[in-house]
């Protein structure tokens, strides 16, 4: 059994922002060279490269990180996780961009629908104002298209939020009994197995360039799954989903450093509605843990 740190909703907060921060850096790389390199290659080069490191990671502590009594939800984690990455992809290329966005940041609204039906949590009236608040905020940033509710490719990209909050409550419930290390490796084994498959004729020439930027895009993502781990060990994945909205904030300042894209009203409105929903999710209740529910059908918490 994994030693549980002492819950707080504040830790966790910190830890999923930061976790969307190092997601959205890893997106920049992948926006810089997307007109070079095709998705399946950056994928795979992105998914090996992170293995490699967590790999020397766990052969430096004589891979006694490998032994685990979870691998069935493991794979579960691995196939939602890798499930939800080419769903976006797909939603991406069948409909726009921004679509594909609001409809995958529909995660934070799933989880505590999740959470409700087979976890019994209880989620109070604040938590969901924080959520529709966060949410509200990422679709004036966004501005998505009328399309959004007639494009059959939005539906893609609604399956990939459905699908990538199971990953999430699938994490936390590894919290439960491996560490980080254990979980990033069966996840990055089983991502770039998937990857390895897919870019199999796909394979092509990379400059230097290229390849060090894929290789710090492998790093951001054993921190961003490293960060969300821990965010989960504090936390339960509906109390601090909102956060996940922050990644649309990093997203239009990235955009307006990097791409010189323009930042306008509506985003800084936006920007501050995912504030206060992140503010409204943790106000009031930052240390506090939920107590378990009593009786025979009540779950271990997760």
């Amino acid at each position: 059994m994994q030693a549980q740190p002492k819950q707080s909703l504040l830790f966790g907060a910190i830890f999923i922002v930061l976790a969307f921060l190092a997601n959205t850096i890893q997106s920049v790389f992948g926006k810089a060279i997307e007109s070079e390199i095709s998705v399946e290659m950056f994928s795979w080069v992105t998914f090996l490269s992170a293995l490699v490191v967590v790999t020397i990671i766990v052969a430096a502590r004589r891979f006694r990180d490998l032994k685990t009594a979870a691998l069935p939800m493991h794979l579960l984690r691995g196939a939602t996780g890798i499930s939800g990455f080419l769903l976006f992809i797909a939603a991406a290329q069948m409909t726009s961009l921004m679509n594909a966005n609001v409809l995958l940041n529909t995660t934070p609204i799933f989880i505590p629908l999740l959470a409700m039906a087979f976890l019994h949590n209880r989620i109070n009236k604040q938590l969901w104002l924080a959520i529709a608040l966060g949410f509200a905020g990422m679709v004036i940033i966004v501005k998505p298209s009328s399309t959004i509710f007639t494009d059959p490719g939005n539906l893609l990209g609604l399956m990939a939020g459905f699908v990538t909050a199971i990953e999430f409550l699938a994490v936390k419930k590894l919290d439960d009994s491996d560490s980080p290390l254990t979980q990033m490796f069966y996840f990055l084994v089983i991502g770039t197995a998937v990857c390895s498959f897919l870019v199999i004729g796909k394979l092509q020439a990379i400059s230097a360039a290229h390849l060090l930027m894929m290789l710090a895009t492998g790093i951001c993502l054993v921190l961003f799954q490293f960060l969300l781990i821990k965010a989960y060990m504090y936390a339960k994945p509906h109390e601090i989903g909102a956060f996940q909205y922050s990644s649309v904030v990093f997203a239009a300042v990235f955009g307006w450093m990097v791409f010189r894209e323009s930042l306008d009203t509506a985003t800084i409105v936006g920007t501050i509605l995912v504030c206060i929903g992140g503010y409204l999710s943790i106000s009031g209740r930052t240390d506090k843990v939920e107590e378990p529910e009593k009786g025979p059908n009540a779950l271990n918490n997760t």
